[in-house]
Parts: C-alpha cells; sequence; structure tokens
C-alpha cells in the first residue's frame, strides 16, 4: 500500500500541453456527449429504446476523434502503451474494487440500483439493439473516450497545476462531475449512483493512470467497472 501511495505522490514529467488546455478538452467531451450527440440521436433514433445510448456512443466517438486530432503531434504523451501481461489483473482488479464499491453502496441504500447509463436498459430488457448498444458502450467507447480525456490529458496536466496529489485528486472529482451531469442529472435514484459512486471509480481509475504511468491501463480499469455495471443489470433483471 505504502507503494501505490508513493507512486501516485510522484510528478510525472510536463506534458506538451497546459492545464488551460486540459480544462478545453474536457469541456468539449463534455459537448460532444450532451450539446452534439443527443440532438443528432434523437433526430435519427427518435422514440426507439436506445436513442439515449446511441446518443451517448456518438458522444463517446466524436470525443476520440477530437482527442487524436487535437493531440495528433504528441499522442506519445497519451501514455496509451500498457504491459499486456498485466490487463488481466488491471481488469480483474478493477471488477473487485467495482463490487467493493457497491456493497458500499448497498450500506447506504439498503439495495443494489442500476448505473445511471443503463436505466433505459431495464425498461427496454427485450430489445436485442438496446443491449448490443449498451456493452458496446459501457465495456469500449465509454471507458476509451472518457479515460483519454481524464487520463490521458487532463491527469498529467492537473498534476503540474495542483501538485501530483492535488491532481489526482482533482481529476477524480472532474470526472465524477462528468458522469453527474452527463449520465445522473437529475439523479433518479439518489446521489449514490449518480455522484457518489462515480467519484470513487475515480479514485480507482484514475489512481490506476497514477500507479502504472499509463493511460491504457486506466482504459482497462475503467473497463472492468463497466463489465460489472452489465453484470450487475443481468441479475438485477434476473
Amino acid at each position: 500500500m505504502s507503494a501505490i501511495m508513493r507512486r501516485i505522490g510522484k510528478l510525472e514529467t510536463a506534458p506538451p500541453w497546459g492545464f488551460f488546455t486540459a480544462i478545453n478538452t474536457a469541456f468539449a467531451a463534455f459537448i460532444c456527449f450532451t450539446i452534439v450527440g443527443t440532438p443528432i440521436s434523437l433526430v435519427l433514433f427518435a422514440d426507439q429504446p436506445f436513442d439515449q445510448l446511441a446518443a451517448w456512443s456518438l458522444g463517446a466517438v466524436l470525443t476520440v476523434f477530437y482527442v487524436n486530432f487535437s493531440r495528433r503531434n504528441d499522442r506519445e504523451s497519451l501514455k496509451l502503451e500498457t504491459a499486456q501481461s498485466r490487463l488481466l489483473i488491471v481488469l480483474l482488479l478493477s471488477i473487485g474494487l467495482a463490487i467493493t464499491i457497491d456493497l458500499l453502496g448497498l450500506l447506504g441504500n439498503g439495495q443494489f440500483l442500476p448505473a445511471p447509463e443503463l436505466i433505459k436498459v431495464m425498461i427496454a430488457r427485450d430489445n436485442i439493439l438496446v443491449w448490443v448498444i449498451a456493452i458496446l458502450f459501457m465495456v469500449l467507447l465509454q471507458p476509451l473516450a472518457e479515460q483519454l480525456v481524464f487520463s490521458g490529458v487532463f491527469f498529467p496536466a492537473a498534476q503540474q497545476a495542483f501538485g501530483a496529489w492535488g491532481g489526482y485528486i482533482f481529476s477524480a472529482l472532474c470526472f465524477a462531475l462528468f458522469h453527474y451531469f452527463v449520465y445522473g442529472f437529475p439523479p433518479v435514484n439518489g446521489l449514490w449512483p449518480s455522484a457518489w459512486a462515480p467519484l470513487l471509480a475515480g479514485f480507482v481509475i484514475i489512481g490506476v493512470r497514477a500507479n502504472s504511468g499509463s493511460t491504457g491501463s486506466a482504459i482497462v480499469a475503467h473497463m472492468g467497472f463497466g463489465v460489472f455495471a452489465l453484470l450487475k443489470l443481468f441479475v438485477l433483471l434476473g
């Protein structure tokens, strides 16, 4: 544990972009998910049960393109490389921590609650396309887009602005705020699934980024949370 704390407290080399650029990137992602993705999806998939998931999926794709285009000259600084031998460990560890966080939610709410992103899947449980889009979004598109932003671009710049620990805490907080305002506002089942659970997940995922020095590992950790959210939904619907 002390080794983990030391790695989190270690300041990384400054990236070739500043904190203002990092803030702009997070804001651009928010725009892609809400102001751009949602209207297009409502036009293309009006009255379809997967319209919201399609909007977020489109937002995630646009975010990935934006980050890759805006950082096309310094992609190495995004630190997407990771040791292949550690990916399974990171995935299983993140699933285990997702379970732990959910158990904390059970203590606070007295019930297991679905992730805000998957509430409409519960309503349209018999629609195969809804499940396909949900799996694609939760396991691939959301982790890739959000961690390119918050682990790849935001975290190293926040470290330079606020110090190692300050950058870690601020990045996790911004990750949680992004989740709250994109997926969980207004909160349907209270603040735990919409705000507090994403904050704890942010500490885990950004912690993986800080410890491994790899955005790729953070993406895999986020995938673990998505896998658990889908497995929990199967249980809730069973």
